[in-house]
């Protein structure tokens, strides 16, 4: 199947983009930053990233190896983040917990768990920036149309 190779890489690397600023979206919320939930949405087919895969990355790209190789990591990243999301928006639960601890340990707990979910999905964003460098080599090698 020919493809326009040109359109493919201008959408993938728009596409890129959008991940990109997705995770800087993330990596903000982690550090106290107030973001939109619409800036960062928790479901994999939610995202601008996610819509372009299952749209027109689909149409254009879905024959290709590299394509499928994907999916996984995009996945991965959004069930790591919707981790973060339940431990930024967790609401301070009673029990035994609040009677020995104040709540600033408790937000700070909090906290330190949510970087560490987000160092995490830093790593997994990373896995997909390659598979998406793998997928645009396989772009600039098809045949010109």
């Amino acid at each position: 199947m020919a493809i326009d190779k040109k359109e493919a890489l201008d959408k993938l690397r728009k596409a890129k983009g959008a991940h990109i600023k997705w995770r800087a979206y993330a990596q903000a919320l982690v550090s106290g930053v107030q973001v939109s939930e619409d800036k960062i949405p928790v479901e994999h087919t939610s995202c601008a990233f996610g819509q372009w895969y299952h749209g027109d990355g689909s149409q254009l790209l879905g024959h290709l190896a590299s394509y499928e190789g994907i999916y996984t990591p995009h996945e991965m990243l959004h069930e790591i983040y919707k981790r973060i999301f339940h431990v930024m928006h967790a609401e301070d639960e009673g029990g035994l917990l609040k009677l020995f601890s104040t709540k600033a340990s408790r937000e700070q707990d909090r906290m330190q768990l949510a970087r560490q979910y987000m160092e995490e999905l830093v790593g997994v964003s990373e896995t997909l920036l390659k598979a998406l460098d793998i997928l645009e080599q396989e772009i600039r090698e098809l045949p010109d149309k």
